[in-house]
């Protein structure tokens, strides 16, 4: 709409100019440019400020299952990128039957972080602020832009229980090797460990995941 009325301005300044006598080309003439002008200077504040626009807050939790065929507790890998360590590429499976993970890559709109929560299942949470407009006249007068619902800022939780651990790559890639046993005794006590695990899986299967992450985090140290 506000393109129609900057053409009706552009049009009534040029007929003004063109066509009619002075005082209705004064008259005209002004009403036409001040309309031009007012017309730009609105445009121009919808696309640089979001003019005529405020902001909305929705989130979406959904569940996450783990990155890894792990049993018993739950493997979310992470990749730092950048030379800042605050931007990480996350991987983990939407649904439980995925065969191939999904890979989530930061971009200039998105922030993340990872927070301990209790209970036994990880969620994602989003949290996407958008830019929607006051309300029908406004939407009226710029929505030609197609920018009602554009995004400002993604803020991505992804809330981990104490049965899951966070790995970057490489932690996982060390991982397998650090507990393959490498002499008999290690491979007993690896066999009576795997043991107490499982009985403790069959009452708690809960507190042997965590047991299992705890262990996991031992071997990598962190």
């Amino acid at each position: 709409m506000i393109l129609l009325i900057l053409f009706l301005f552009v049009a009534l300044a040029f007929i003004s100019l063109m066509f009619l006598d002075k005082q209705a080309y004064v008259i005209g003439g002004v009403i036409g440019f001040v309309g031009i002008i007012l017309s730009v200077g609105l445009i121009t504040a919808n696309m640089a400020n979001h003019f005529g626009m405020e902001t909305k807050v929705t989130t979406h939790k959904s569940v996450m299952y783990s990155a890894t065929n792990s049993k018993g507790y739950g493997v979310l890998l992470y990749q730092p990128v950048g030379t800042s360590g605050k931007e990480n590429v996350y991987i983990y499976r939407k649904h439980e039957q995925d065969q191939k993970p999904t890979i989530v890559k930061p971009d200039l709109t998105m922030t993340t972080n990872r927070q301990a929560i209790a209970g036994n299942q990880a969620y994602r949470v989003t949290k996407d602020t958008c830019y929607v407009y006051k309300n029908d006249f406004w939407k009226l007068m710029f929505n030609i832009a197609g920018n009602d619902g554009e995004l400002k800022k993604r803020q991505v939780t992804y809330r981990l229980p104490q049965n899951w651990i966070a790995l970057t790559t490489q932690q996982a890639k060390t991982l397998q090797a650090k507990i393959t046993p490498k002499t008999d005794e290690e491979k007993a006590a690896l066999a009576q460990q795997q043991e107490a695990l499982a009985e403790l899986a069959q009452s708690d299967p809960d507190q042997a995941g965590i047991k299992q992450v705890q262990q996991i985090k031992a071997t990598l140290n962190i």
